[in-house]
């Protein structure tokens, strides 16, 4: 007798996130439904090409807009192991996967226009593009800038403008751990919070746009604490398995819960400014860490 066929999964689910904002859902809620959705994106085939037309469709891109073009262009090169990054433990299309579909929730919770949520999307796309498993090695921006080298041509061949290009490039280098992310802070600060202003750290053209467009300050941050969030404000487990991805590729890096502990700790410190929303799942996190420690 033949088996009936089970159906599979519909992905995207668009009544929960990351692609919907529901009134009164806590963040715990939406962390446990952003984790199913990136459990689902696992068993898809060809998963960054099908995330990222369901992300482009969902913030209304056209499928001839020169962002669409250029995103499902990378998405593809990222599906079919042109940027040699399957070999990455963490770096790689599943992580990209996840910034994309966090972005999209921050972008979406913010209240961001169509236009920005779709910058955002392809500046998460391209954020780890070409990632070789390394680190910046004492290089500010060495990744960051191999990511919008390779994705340059790419975006400027589907017709995006050179302004356009630029403001990607600024989103994707405010995802550097050590100078960009902090001068992306200070600026969101600077316009949002009543900060001091701060010059652009040299070398780090075009971040100084930042520092004259309160959007994209915003955007910037949001990029950047939506690069962190799958690993300090999603769920218990889903944190382990990033701190387990991460040391497979960064021996340097222990899958510890000591170590798990010391990262969220610096986190919460700085504090989640787009995000903010998630802080509860953070607290919560490192009261499991700590209470697992006997702490």
């Amino acid at each position: 007798m033949n088996q009936p066929q089970v159906a599979e999964s519909p992905f995207p689910d668009l009544s929960r996130a990351p692609f919907a904002v529901l009134s009164g859902a806590a963040p715990e809620t939406v962390a446990n439904e952003i984790v199913a959705c990136l459990q689902t994106v696992e068993q898809l085939e060809r998963p960054t090409c099908r995330v990222f037309e369901a992300v482009a469709a969902n913030v209304g891109m056209s499928p001839r807009d020169p962002l669409a073009v250029a995103g499902m262009r990378i998405a593809v090169d990222l599906d079919d192991g042109v940027t040699g990054q399957a070999r990455n433990a963490y770096h790689n299309s599943r992580h990209i996967c996840e910034v994309l579909l966090c972005s999209l929730f921050l972008a979406k919770h913010a209240g961001l226009a169509g236009a920005q949520q779709a910058r955002i999307a392809v500046a998460a796309l391209v954020h780890d593009l070409h990632h070789d498993g390394t680190t910046n090695a004492g290089q500010p921006f060495r990744l960051e800038r191999l990511a919008i080298d390779a994705a340059r041509p790419c975006l400027a061949a589907a017709g995006v403008a050179q302004a356009e290009i630029t403001r990607i490039a600024a989103l994707v280098l405010a995802t550097e751990v050590t100078i960009g992310g902090p001068y992306a802070r200070c600026c969101f600060r600077h316009f949002h919070q009543g900060g001091p202003a701060s010059e652009a750290p040299p070398g780090a053209d075009p971040l100084g746009l930042l520092a004259t467009d309160p959007n994209l300050a915003f955007q910037a941050v949001l990029l950047a604490e939506a690069d962190l969030l799958p690993s300090v404000a999603l769920t218990f487990d889903h944190a382990m398995q990033c701190q387990e991805r991460l040391s497979r590729e960064d021996r340097r890096i222990a899958a510890t819960p000591v170590q798990k502990l010391a990262f969220l700790d610096r986190h919460r410190q700085e504090g989640l400014l787009v995000a903010r929303f998630f802080e509860p799942n953070l607290e919560g996190l490192q009261c499991l860490i700590r209470a697992s420690l006997g702490k």
